[in-house]
């Protein structure tokens, strides 16, 4: 059984568009990583860049994230917890609108005063 290569198994140093397809970035943004010296390179004496196996992985782990890493999955307690979830917030927002019902009438009050204090003040004309 013949062991299968990747192209990040066999080259110890990688070009900016064979790293960006083993990181599975574009290749843009490997070249920003590297010009905010995020991810280390050398150029060679053709002026190409190179990038060490080593140094692509330690920038990948910090900077690169995965689908699954940026949705944390859902388990099956969380499902079962929705339901009240969801029912303890629509609670607080019929609370909420409530109040605002409340403050508005308070607001009303204030301005119907104000507005018959302005008739009859003698100085404010």
């Amino acid at each position: 059984m013949s062991k299968m290569h990747t192209l990040h198994s066999v080259c110890t140093h990688l070009s900016p568009a064979q790293a960006a397809h083993a990181a599975g970035v574009s290749r843009w943004t490997i070249m920003r990583a590297i010009k905010d010296q995020r991810l280390l390179a050398k150029r060679d004496n053709r002026n190409h860049w190179n990038i060490k196996t080593e140094d692509l992985d330690r920038w990948r782990t910090s900077t690169v994230r995965t689908v699954e890493a940026a949705h944390s999955l859902h388990t099956q307690n969380d499902a079962s917890e929705m339901p009240m979830r969801v029912a303890s917030l629509e609670a607080e927002n019929d609370q909420l609108r409530e109040r605002l019902l409340e403050v508005q009438a308070d607001r009303d009050a204030w301005r119907k005063m104000a507005q018959k204090r302005h008739i009859w003040w003698p100085w404010g004309r």
